[in-house]
C-alpha cells in the first residue's frame, strides 16, 4: 500500500489548504519506470478518493492501456500531455475526465507536464505493472 509518509494529508473531512511553499521536495514519489512523480496532496483514507500533483517529464508516460475503480479528473497545469490511444492532447486549463471501468491509454508528455489528478474513489481493481507499493493508491476487488 502507498507510503503513509509520502502523503501530504490524510483526513476524510475538514478544510485543507496546501500552498506551494508547503510542498515538502521528500515527499514526491518517484515512478521508475516511467520516470513520472507524484505528490499526493490529501487522501480520504476510508474511501481512497484522492487529489495529486503529477509531473512527467518530456517523452515519459503511462506505457499501457488501463482502467481505474472509480472516476479520474485531471488538469494540465503546463505543458501538454497526449492520450495517444484515443488521440486526446491536454494543455494548460484543459480538463479530462475518464469514468470509472473505461480503459484508456497509453498516455506520452509532448512537453513536461504537470497536471492534477483527482480519483473520487479507489485508484485500481489491479496493481498496474509500473506501480510499485510505495506509489499504489487503495486496490479493490472488481464487482462482479
Amino acid at each position: 500500500m502507498m507510503d503513509n509518509s509520502k502523503i501530504h494529508i490524510q483526513t476524510p473531512v475538514g478544510e485543507v489548504l496546501v500552498s506551494k511553499a508547503d510542498l515538502d521536495p521528500d515527499k514526491w514519489m518517484l515512478f521508475e519506470k516511467t520516470g513520472l512523480r507524484q505528490y499526493v496532496l490529501w487522501v480520504n483514507p476510508e474511501t481512497g478518493a484522492s487529489v495529486a500533483l503529477l509531473d512527467f517529464p518530456e517523452g515519459s508516460g503511462v506505457p499501457e492501456k488501463h482502467r481505474h475503480a472509480s472516476n479520474q479528473f485531471m488538469y494540465c497545469l503546463e505543458g501538454e500531455y497526449a492520450y495517444t490511444g484515443s488521440n486526446l492532447t491536454l494543455k494548460p486549463g484543459d480538463f479530462y475526465m475518464n469514468p470509472l471501468g473505461s480503459y484508456h491509454g497509453p498516455t506520452k508528455a509532448v512537453k513536461r507536464s504537470l497536471l492534477l489528478e483527482i480519483y473520487d474513489g479507489p485508484h485500481y481493481y489491479e496493481k498496474p505493472e509500473y506501480h510499485t507499493e510505495e506509489t499504489i493508491g487503495k486496490v479493490v476487488a472488481e464487482p462482479e
